[in-house]
């Protein structure tokens, strides 16, 4: 290309001064044939184009509170706002140049489309789009917009579009005046009309509304002058709990005619699993209160926030309802989802979410995993902490509470962490399992014989209510013998148990080999102990059968105070029975319900870890949590 910014044309007439199209490899426009000096020069001179222009900023982008997955959430939402409020205003956005901004966009409405009508329309589109957008986000990710709003001529040069109404546009954006009213107010959006654009198009326009429109002075940089102000979608606020009867997640998701419609379809509607619905709905992200009915529930989750994928909490527990109930009220109530899901234009996360759901068991069961750990300088003095699960395929749970006490309280404390869990528990029709993580020291600790509900004055023993199931903290923490662990839990889940595939440890060809050497055969998936562990075993003494089976991932082990090995075996082939492995503690309470107060199941230890319920010591607290049994 010649020095001077000229470039030869495709083709040139011969009249000097004529505009002529010229095409090269990388452009395309017109240009100007001048005759200086018998001399031919070419010089560029892309014509001007009329535009109307919109740019467009999110308000507070870099706030601390949003992380990158917010940004690129804010930054994901603001394109979809954007291109469904253009439509709806008459301009068609693949007729539109859109220019990313980071944190905004450029926009330039081709002069086909009204402007009279795109600033009657604009306003309460962007505004509706924003809202329902909002409703579905976590705060976080929640956003306001300031919208400049101008037209003249520019250019387009090979980098992009160029002009002075591009440059008034951006500075009527910055304008303080505007930033800081927006910030202090519960509007969602921030229109700046340029001086020009309120004189033309919204003055002329009653449509436009330019009674809701004021006068700010802008001086952003090199720019001194006026623009006009109109804030607009009010009655928004970045919060997770909205005020009921007033929310703009049920006025906008849900208008008065379809809430009627639903409200038909859910009237009548009784489910014992309620509770367990509400939680996969909101993946126990919220403490579930009581519901007097699945209309209450669905009011509730209404008032909350969709997660990053934007689907409504309220709308997902509809589809779950209307798996649970699988009658024809289901049909007509999983279409009406459907279409909802539809108009959000969430169907493709509403495909992955159904892809990956579970569904709800036949017979569905909670677990409550209660943790003690030993204070490392007086071994009289534990902390007690546990886990309630409120939802049977929701795992782990939040910790419920941590304290600390005397291992000689941990009988009483433990039944006042029960009390409080079967309150939880009080509207759900579902079974209940307890699960002790003790130290190596605590394993002798007769969970079989403990009592709940010492305060009534005529306390009853946990077994009566639930299997029990007694497991290693150590295994717990030692991630490196988990992988193992997982390997022996599956291959016993695939298989019925049978006594084969338990070692029978103290026989004497057992003595003869290290039995960490002998538990390395994946055959195994139980331990028969001849004798209690000790509780600080002494390494110089050789191999210990316990150790050996936790780092041997090893999720069945067995001993008995005073059995012979004989005895013990007869105990464990009844456990067994032929049953899957997750049943174990079921049946150890079954045989423990049915014994006479000399049989040897009464004193039987069963320890079982199950890899798939772990938790971590000193995970989150539950947001209900009081920190401490009451």
């Amino acid at each position: 290309m010649p020095k001077g910014g000229t470039r030869r044309c495709a083709s040139i007439s011969a009249q000097p001064g004529r505009l002529v199209w010229y095409t090269t490899n990388r452009v395309a426009g017109w240009c100007r044939r001048d005759v200086v000096e018998g001399r031919t020069v070419v010089s560029l001179s892309p014509p001007t184009e009329h535009r109307t222009i919109v740019v467009v900023d999110v308000a507070e982008f870099t706030r601390e509170d949003r992380t990158l997955a917010h940004q690129l959430a804010v930054q994901e939402g603001l394109y979809d706002v954007l291109r469904a409020a253009l439509a709806a205003a008459g301009a068609d956005p693949g007729g539109c140049v859109i220019e990313d901004r980071g944190d905004g966009a450029l926009i330039l409405v081709p002069p086909s489309v009204s402007k009279s009508e795109l600033a009657d329309k604009l306003p309460d589109r962007l505004a509706a789009e924003l809202r329902r957008y909002n409703a579905t986000h976590d705060p976080a990710a929640q956003f306001k917009l300031r919208v400049g709003l101008h037209a003249g001529d520019i250019r387009r040069n090979e980098h992009g579009w160029v002009g002075n109404a591009v440059v008034l546009a951006c500075r009527i954006l910055d304008a303080e005046e505007a930033k800081a009213e927006l910030r202090g107010s519960g509007q969602l959006v921030a229109f700046i009309a340029s001086a020009y654009f309120y004189d033309e198009v919204i003055a002329q326009d009653p449509a436009s509304a330019p009674e809701s429109y004021r006068r700010i002075d802008v001086s952003v940089k090199s720019y001194e002058g006026h623009a006009w102000l109109r804030l607009h979608g009010g009655g928004w606020a970045p919060s997770a709990v909205a005020v009921p009867d007033e929310d703009l997640l049920v006025r906008d998701l849900f208008p008065g005619d379809d809430l009627k419609v639903l409200q038909s379809l859910l009237s009548g509607v009784e489910t014992a699993r309620l509770p367990m619905i509400v939680s996969r709905a909101t993946h126990s992200a919220i403490p579930v209160p009581r519901f007097r009915s699945v209309w209450d529930a669905f009011l509730h989750l209404a008032d909350v926030n969709a997660g990053p994928d934007g689907i409504p909490p309220a709308l997902e527990f509809l589809a779950l309802l209307a798996a649970d109930l699988g009658d024809d009220n289901a049909a007509e109530l999983a279409a009406w989802v459907a279409q909802k899901i539809h108009n959000l234009r969430r169907t493709g996360e509403q495909r992955e979410r159904q892809a990956v759901r579970i569904p709800l068991p036949a017979e569905p069961r909670l677990y409550l995993m209660i943790m003690i750990e030993l204070d490392a300088i007086d071994d009289s003095q534990c902390v007690l902490s546990w886990w309630r699960q409120d939802d049977p395929l929701e795992w782990p749970p939040l910790r419920g509470g941590v304290c600390e006490l005397a291992v000689d309280e941990l009988e009483q404390r433990i039944d006042d962490v029960i009390v409080e869990a079967e309150g939880a528990w009080s509207d759900q029709a579902i079974s209940v399992a307890l699960e002790f993580v003790v130290p190596r020291p605590l394993l002798q600790i007769p969970i079989m014989s403990w009592r709940k509900e010492h305060r009534s004055g005529y306390p009853k023993p946990l077994v009566y209510d639930y299997p029990l199931a007694l497991r290693s903290l150590e295994r717990m923490r030692s991630a490196h013998w988990h992988r193992l662990w997982r390997m022996r839990w599956d291959s016993a889940a695939d298989d019925n148990m049978s006594l084969r595939r338990i070692h029978p440890y103290g026989s004497g060809e057992t003595k003869e080999n290290p039995i960490d050497a002998v538990l390395s055969e994946t055959t195994w998936v139980g331990l028969v102990m001849d004798e209690p562990p000790s509780a600080h075993p002494d390494p110089s003494a050789g191999p210990d059968a316990l150790t050996a089976a936790l780092r041997s991932g090893v999720p069945l082990i067995v001993w008995h105070p005073r059995a012979t090995a004989e005895d013990l075996r007869e105990l464990v082939g009844h456990l067994l029975n032929g049953g899957d492995i997750g049943g174990v503690p079921g049946r150890h309470r079954e045989a423990h319900l049915a014994a006479t107060d000399h049989d040897l199941v009464r004193d039987l230890v069963v320890l079982l870890d199950d890899p798939h319920r772990k938790i971590v010591p000193g995970g989150s607290l539950s947001p209900t949590s009081s920190g401490g049994a009451k």
